[in-house]
Order: structure tokens, then sequence, then C-alpha cells
């Protein structure tokens, strides 16, 4: 086992866990399928935390030949698999059989957008600081509008706003793992 496969191992089982969280919450819903209160948004909100897992995930491979790696280069790429794990989690109501993803939504969407400002500071700032790359490099353009934009969802609860960024960030993200890592390999 190398150097990248062994740092893969612990990011894989972080995004593995988002992912099944992501699944489950989604199982949930349609088994409580007569009870649930459908949101549009909401799922967007689901679709773009399935793919930003994704994303750290696909991405990490462009680290496959780092030679080192320090202990606090470890914590700091994780920030961003961790907060989306944590997401994940807090993206769907407790299991009572009945949800009103509207409501939710609205109630509890706060931490999220705090977490996932989180995650894209970690994951943007992580190459600049420890390994060669410009922070303000032109493939970060998207984390830095996802940053602003997750601001802007922190602050507000206008709900056109909210119809509006959510579409456009999960779109961004897409835009950014097709524009800058449609493919990977040796």
């Amino acid at each position: 086992m190398d150097l990248f496969e062994f740092l893969m191992v612990l990011v894989s089982i972080i995004v593995g866990l988002g992912l099944t969280e992501v699944l489950t919450g989604v199982a949930r819903l349609v088994r409580a399928r007569d009870s649930t209160r459908y949101y549009w948004v909401h799922g967007f909100l689901t679709a773009t935390i399935f793919v930003a897992l994704l994303q750290q995930w696909w991405e990490a491979w462009g680290l496959r030949d780092t030679p080192a790696w320090s202990f606090v280069a470890l914590i700091v790429m994780l920030v961003g698999p961790i907060c989306l794990y944590l997401i994940a989690h807090l993206l769907f109501p407790a299991d009572d059989g009945t949800a009103d993803l509207e409501a939710y939504y609205y109630t509890g969407m706060r931490p999220i957008w705090l977490l996932g400002g989180m995650a894209i500071v970690g994951s943007t700032s992580f190459r600049p600081l420890f390994f060669e790359g410009s922070l303000f490099a032109l493939d970060n353009a998207t984390s830095f509008l996802g940053l602003v934009a997750f601001g802007v969802l922190f602050v507000s609860q206008r709900r056109r706003l909210h119809a509006a960024l959510v579409p456009l960030v999960l779109l961004a993200l897409l835009y950014d793992v097709m524009r800058w890592a449609p493919v990977i390999g040796r």
C-alpha cells in the first residue's frame, strides 16, 4: 500500500458515510412518501450534497503523486469531507414517519450553510497552503461563488433567493467537475 492509498482509505470512509446518509435519507423519504410533503429546493440541496461528496473523492485523485504529507495537511484536507458528512446527516428531519421538507428546510438549514462554507474554505485552501497551487487559480472561481452563495443563504430566509441560489450552486458544482476534472487516469 502506498501513501496515497493509505490516505484515501480515510477519505473514502468519510465520503462513503456521507453518501450513506444521503441515500438513507432519500430512502426514508420514499418509504414515508404518503406522509411526506416534498420541497423541490430541498431536493436540489440533496443532489448538491451528493455531487459534492463525489467531487471530494473524485478530485482527491489529483493528490496521488504527492510524495509526503504532514498531519496538519491531512486534517485540513479532511475538513471538506467531514463538513459534507455532517451536512448529509443534518439534511433530513428525524425519522418520525412524517416530514414537511419545506418547513424543515427553512427552520433547520443555517448550520448546513455554515458547514458548507467551512467545507469550501477547507477544500479550496488546502492545496495552496500545503502543496503547489494558487488560491486565486481559475479552477477555484466556482468555490468563491459557492462561498458567497452560502453566506447569502445563511443570512437570508427569502424563499425566492433560495429557489434561485440552491440550483445555481448545484450547476456551478457540476460545471466545476466537468470543466476541471472530467476524467481521471494515470
